[in-house]
């Protein structure tokens, strides 16, 4: 009976676990905005209090009867997200209404919500490996716990996210763990828990109250969940607006599609074939047909935002527009077609997956599939007069990049900077073909163009931008991303001390996860080692391959089924513990290098069958080979640790989840952005390196 127990307590916790995880990354980032940033903080807080959460586990594990507190576990993990998500969406009722959220906001506001649940959720853990009494108890904790980790991957990416909402989602989890629940303790308990499934369908209706929360003063029209995003129609007065993750796309009003379009088209002939990024529905498309195009190829990742075009314009239904969903850099990469312009109307490189529309790789292979003196425009963030400092970094680094691969560059000055790029010359003064096409513009030409257009201005700003050579932005080192998370902490009034506490913490937390003591620091390491190595790999898959959800969930499954294959193949091999624990510190350093290697050919790839072998070989086969490894070695270790199997498992998940905080912090929020994927690998190699020395110098020493 307690077996039966054990596999349906850590079935459930971990598929609960990973989809709440989940779901409350996304509705952080409605709250605080979409990038890297905010979802490190989240993973981070994560994993440091469910590796807290794991240490206060041993003690009651030792008091005996854990169903009991099994029982009660359960109950919490049933009803905590409930409450989590509430405190995420009324956030904005605390702070002045338009005001950006920052990074304080940030971290206080996700550590408030998640403690509760991770601190229940990792006690959990050890409580659960003390209803076995064997010698492998804690190998068959960790190989159980990421099958769990597993299914709740699979459930939300694959039927959670399509067909639910995230309230409703919960309610799912909620009943998983109130049956769990009842295999803990006896029947009688059964009223109760139908109590409390009858209270979680019955409070059904409160989701759409808590969403209003978030919009203050705005009346929801549509909220959508994607698998890209959360979408989210509103209205105020007349006025609708769509986000996308709390990042505007659109108001009814907006005139900015003039500028986009009427730039780059007016330095070319009438009847060009134009390829538009993103944005169509929401006026470009309407702005582009003014020019009688041949053709318009236009690309969008997410088809709800296409959906959207019934809502505003009805561009879509033109017989020479031509609709591609998908990732536009990857239909860059692959189209056999040339075009005389092409328009990016995506938002600043506020995350990786926007940074790759801004690299020197990218404008490259723009350029091979542009005619000879066809035009590259996108926008980035400017300012009327003065260019701050990190503004003005992230501007050069993009300029830099744009310069090294096109001839002529030509920026327009503004609170937004619209950039031009050809081989062909470039000029200002559009307002002679614009009346010539008899095209006219509600606020293009009176009022934007003349300031705009001012050669002084234009001279002025390629100066500002042109005096100091700074390197480029690149897909492996995304400075421009960099400069844009510390233009967004300077802006909302985040101090850069609350990150350097934040990785204080976890790097204290790591110590003291550690002790001194040699097996602890190698799980530890390797713990850091994993999530380097998914952070790594999953961006060089962005970077190629752009933000192609499921699979990137797929991928992240296929690491979790390393890691329980690792640890299950661990015990049945014919090698001792410590050669095991050492083969498989040498394996992550020769895995790193390895991934170096491929992240320097991957991001120059062109071609379906290079492309085809880096995507279904090459990165899937290092994530899963550097998971097993990871994988393998916990095992080893805990035959190696002294203890009952309570302690060994809450100890060296302590260390596990500590290195991976550290891991997901520094690389997410320090080392991706400043350094770049082979910074990052070149750490786990020193790191790994470092703990294949000590092992290696202690055991040659016990021999």
């Amino acid at each position: 009976m307690r077996k039966r127990r054990f596999w349906i307590c850590l079935l459930a916790l971990g598929i609960s676990s990973v989809s709440v995880q989940l779901v409350m990354i996304r509705e952080v980032m409605s709250s605080f905005g979409g990038n890297e940033l905010v979802i490190g903080i989240v993973l981070g807080i994560w994993l440091l209090f469910t590796g807290l959460g794991s240490a206060l586990g041993v003690p009651l594990a030792k008091k005996g009867k854990p169903e009991r507190t099994l029982f009660l576990g359960h109950l919490l993990i049933a009803i905590l997200p409930f409450a989590q998500i509430a405190v995420i969406r009324a956030l904005p009722l605390l702070w002045i209404r338009g005001e950006m959220l920052g990074l304080t906001s940030a971290v206080g506001g996700s550590t408030l919500m998640l403690i509760p649940y991770c601190l229940v959720g990792g006690a959990m853990i050890p409580l659960a490996g003390s209803l076995l009494q064997e010698k492998d108890t804690t190998s068959k904790v960790y190989m159980l716990d990421t099958l769990g980790d597993i299914g709740g991957g699979l459930l939300f990416s694959l039927v959670l996210v399509y067909w639910l909402s995230h309230w409703d989602s919960f309610i799912v989890l909620g009943f998983l763990n109130l049956f769990a629940a009842s295999f803990m303790v006896s029947y009688r308990v059964l009223p109760i828990l139908g109590l409390l499934g009858f209270v979680m369908l019955a409070a059904r209706p409160f989701d759409v109250s808590a969403l209003s929360w978030r919009f203050p003063g705005q009346e929801i029209i549509l909220n959508k969940n994607t698998p890209f995003a959360q979408l989210t129609i509103s209205k105020t007065g007349k006025q609708l607006n769509v986000l996308q993750d709390a990042i505007p796309l659109f108001s009814t009003g907006d005139l900015d599609m003039e500028t986009i379009v009427h730039l780059p088209l007016c330095q070319v002939r009438e009847g060009a074939s134009v390829l538009l990024i993103a944005g169509g529905v929401f006026g470009t498309l309407e702005e582009i047909s003014r020019h009688d195009p041949k053709r318009i190829d236009y690309v969008e990742l997410d088809p709800a935002i296409l959906n959207l075009d019934k809502l505003i314009y009805q561009s879509l239904t033109r017989s020479f527009i031509h609709v591609h969903v998908g990732d536009g850099r990857l239909f860059v990469k692959k189209t056999p077609m040339t075009y005389d312009v092409i328009i990016v109307d995506l938002p600043d490189p506020e995350n990786a997956q926007l940074n790759r529309f801004y690299t020197q790789e990218f404008f490259d292979e723009a350029k091979s599939i542009l005619t000879r003196d066809g035009v590259l425009s996108f926008t980035l963030i400017g300012s009327e007069n003065y260019l701050e400092e990190k503004g003005l970094a992230l501007n050069r680094s993009v300029y830099s990049a744009l310069k090294r691969i096109f001839k002529h560059v030509l920026v327009f000055p503004g609170m937004t900077h619209y950039y031009l790029a050809s081989d062909g010359l470039l000029d200002p003064n559009i307002a002679g073909v614009l009346a010539e096409r008899e095209i006219r513009t509600k606020r293009l030409v009176d009022y934007e163009l003349p300031s705009m257009a001012d050669p002084f201005r234009i001279d002025m700003l390629r100066g500002l931008l042109s005096e100091e050579e700074v390197p480029s932005n690149r897909d492996l080192s995304p400075l421009a991303f960099g400069h844009l998370i510390d233009l967004w902490l300077k802006k909302s009034g985040g101090r850069k001390t609350i990150l350097h506490a934040i990785v204080i913490a976890m790097l204290g937390l790591a110590v003291l996860a550690c002790r001194r003591d040699r097996l602890r620091f190698t799980i530890a390491t390797s713990g850091y080692a994993g999530m380097a190595f998914e952070l790594s790999l999953l961006l060089l898959f962005q970077v190629i391959y752009g933000y192609v959800y499921l699979r990137i969930c797929l991928f992240i499954t296929l690491y979790m089924i390393g890691s329980a294959l690792g640890a299950f193949v661990s015990g049945r091999l014919h090698r001792t513990a410590s050669w095991q624990m050492l083969a498989c510190d040498a394996s992550l350093v020769f895995f790193a290098a390895m991934a170096a290697v491929a992240a320097t050919v991957g991001a120059q790839l062109k071609g379906h069958i290079p492309l085809f072998l880096m995507q279904y070989g090459v990165i899937p086969g290092l994530l899963f080979l550097a998971a097993f490894a990871g994988g393998c070695q916990f095992s080893a270790v805990s035959r190696m640790s002294r203890g009952i199997g309570a302690e060994i498992t809450g100890r060296l998940y302590v260390s596990d989840l500590a290195g991976a905080a550290c891991g997901t912090i520094l690389t997410g929020l320090v080392f991706l952005p400043k350094i770049g994927i082979l910074g990052v690998l070149i750490s786990v190699a020193a790191l790994k390196g470092l703990s294949l020395g000590l092992n290696a110098l202690v055991i040659s020493k016990q021999t």
